[in-house]
């Protein structure tokens, strides 16, 4: 039996007819949400099983192995399991309960590890220098009682290319020895976890074979009169990934849907951080089976257009399988655009493509967040009905 995760968000099907349907209003969602969450809070399929899938030898010196090497699953947690936290980008803002999110996991059976650097606020930007945040990061992935290392939040710094600015790269970008050594999960496998600029790293172990957890991070946490029925899922959604239980989003029809049934591996996450990864060493492997989600905050609407004229133009879109669109929340200069919807830009490069094609996936910058497991391959199922995507 399947177990659905979560969500469903609204849309009617693409037919014949141009006009587009009024989406669900939030409520409607967290309670189906909600609903699903409470009558499959499912059983944890054998914790600490890896589920993986056998990887290959690789040699020493290898720095990125073949494009289409055997992904490895990471361990699900098990009460008793220990959690770093780590901010690998923007600092703690000073309302940020580190107390209160270390209760949150221990409500869960889980344990809390934060990094020396966690709550660092004497840089200007950034929780810690460069080779501090590297240090927090990589002493994490070290530690084999840790199980699963949590972004604390996102932010710039974490994303690939640029200036200092970048774990993956040496401190100027020329090429230099990497900060942080992602290889060790291949031998020691672990949840990475984040969404946004940790897109970053999700790229990163996409080409290393290694899954990772697409979630929301507890600089979202909420608690108290702060708590909202969308956050509830978020977090709901984290805890339920961490510990393996078994997974299915279903989500209503849209508008914007393109039907069909596709399988692939799931790559993608923050568009920006997508398009920025294009010509580096974290590029997903579009040559392969390929579901790529997308979703961002904040851009101007000209911007989205860019970014999805390169991805078109780049010849990635065409080789993709099915394409997941999250939240687009925040975004910017609709009027100067003369487009307010920024789904309308997408579904002009996607919807042609003949491939499913999800919109609405209840995942991105806003609750509800949905968790995603990112290198795990899919299956994604558009009909009139609604959309099904099973892990």
């Amino acid at each position: 039996m399947k177990y659905p995760l979560l969500l469903a968000v609204l849309f009617s099907c693409i037919g014949m007819a141009p006009a587009r349907q009024t989406p669900p209003s939030p409520s409607d969602t967290v309670q189906r949400a909600t609903a699903a969450l409470q009558t499959d809070n499912a059983s944890i399929c054998t914790p600490h099983a890896t589920g993986a899938e056998t990887p290959p030898t690789l040699h020493p010196d290898t720095v990125q192995p073949p494009a289409r090497t055997q992904f490895i699953r990471p361990p699900y947690l098990r009460p008793g399991d220990t959690v770093g936290i780590v901010t690998p980008a923007r600092k703690l803002s000073e309302k940020a309960d580190t107390a209160k999110v270390r209760e949150r996991f221990e409500s869960w059976g889980l344990k809390v590890k934060f990094g020396p650097h966690t709550a660092d606020r004497e840089q200007p930007y950034f929780a810690g220098t460069d080779a501090q945040r590297a240090a927090d990061l990589q002493a994490m992935i070290d530690d084999p009682g840790v199980k699963a290392v949590v972004s604390f939040q996102g932010g710039y710094g974490s994303r690939p290319g640029g200036r200092p600015r970048t774990l993956l790269s040496g401190p100027q970008g020329d090429g230099a020895p990497p900060l942080i050594d992602l290889d060790r999960l291949r031998e020691q496998p672990k949840w990475i976890v984040g969404f946004s600029d940790v897109t970053m790293l999700h790229l990163a172990l996409g080409r290393l074979g290694v899954e990772s957890l697409h979630a929301t991070m507890p600089g979202k946490f909420r608690f108290g009169r702060d708590e909202t029925p969308e956050a509830i899922v978020s977090d709901e959604a984290l805890r339920s990934a961490l510990l393996g239980l078994r997974q299915r989003i279903d989500t209503d029809p849209h508008p914007l849907n393109s039907p069909g049934t596709a399988r692939g591996r799931l790559t993608g996450g923050n568009l920006a951080i997508v398009c920025s990864s294009l010509g580096t060493p974290e590029e997903p492997d579009f040559d392969a089976p390929t579901v790529l989600f997308i979703e961002e905050v904040g851009e101007h609407m000209y911007r989205l257009d860019r970014m999805m004229q390169q991805l078109a133009r780049s010849g990635k879109l065409a080789k993709c399988k099915a394409i997941l669109v999250g939240h687009f929340s925040d975004m910017a200069g609709q009027k100067h655009f003369g487009i307010t919807d920024p789904y309308d830009i997408v579904a002009q490069y996607v919807r042609p493509l003949g491939i499913p094609v999800v919109f609405g996936l209840p995942a991105g910058h806003e609750d509800p967040n949905v968790a995603l497991y990112m290198g795990r391959e899919v299956t994604v199922t558009v009909g009139e009905t609604g959309a099904a995507i099973e892990f």
